[in-house]
């Protein structure tokens, strides 16, 4: 992949050798590329098609921190207990227990810092006209936000923005009549079919 052709927007996300998301930024695309270790799929996303980019916030982190923090605490608790006191048999005693304890503790409470340290998780979804897919990449909702940010100028450029005034028309004629829409945005109405005007010539069959 040619650096000046793409532009990286998210590093590789995921668990190594299992599944792993990044995304790049094109000329006139996105471009998604998740590995599962042995294959990797490639979507492009063209700006002038997509439609809506939503977060959610999920509950992963909490999850995570569940996972982590409940088993650090007891190895944390293990190696205190280990730890010399006055009166025991001597400094290096309990040595093995010290540097087994002290080893699990570490491996539980480095990922639980970085998860915290990475802010809440989300679920990002980008939908277009025939298809709504997950950008497994957005998994933090700093990053996701960070990221929309970036692209959106790319997207308005592809398909034009609505000026301030034109939001609250255009938001009220997607849930309007057609006939009112057409009044709200200020279009001319379309006329019914001939058969439905009272003025209408007959229709021979």
């Amino acid at each position: 992949m040619a650096e000046k052709e793409y532009q990286r927007l998210t590093a590789m996300t995921g668990v190594a050798f299992v599944s792993r998301s990044s995304l790049w930024l094109g000329k006139d695309h996105l471009l998604s590329i998740d590995s599962n270790g042995y294959a990797e799929t490639y979507k492009r996303f063209y700006f002038r098609d997509i439609q809506e980019i939503t977060f959610m916030a999920t509950r992963r982190r909490f999850i995570w921190n569940w996972f982590l923090g409940a088993p650090a605490a007891v190895f944390l608790a293990l190696l205190l207990g280990s730890l010399p006191y006055k009166g025991s048999a001597g400094p290096n005693s309990n040595l093995g227990e010290i540097v087994l304890f002290g080893f699990l503790t570490a491996i539980c409470v480095l990922p639980f810092l970085i998860n915290n340290l990475l802010g809440p998780t989300c679920i990002c979804h980008l939908r277009t006209a025939v298809q709504t897919e997950v950008l497994s990449s957005l998994n933090r909702l700093r990053r996701a936000r960070k990221t929309l940010n970036r692209i959106r100028p790319f997207i308005a450029a592809a398909q034009g923005a609505l000026s301030p005034e034109e939001i609250p028309a255009r938001m009220r004629a997607a849930i309007l009549s057609p006939a009112e829409a057409t009044t709200a945005t200020g279009a001319s109405p379309v006329p019914p079919p001939a058969t439905d005007r009272p003025d209408a010539p007959p229709v021979l069959s």
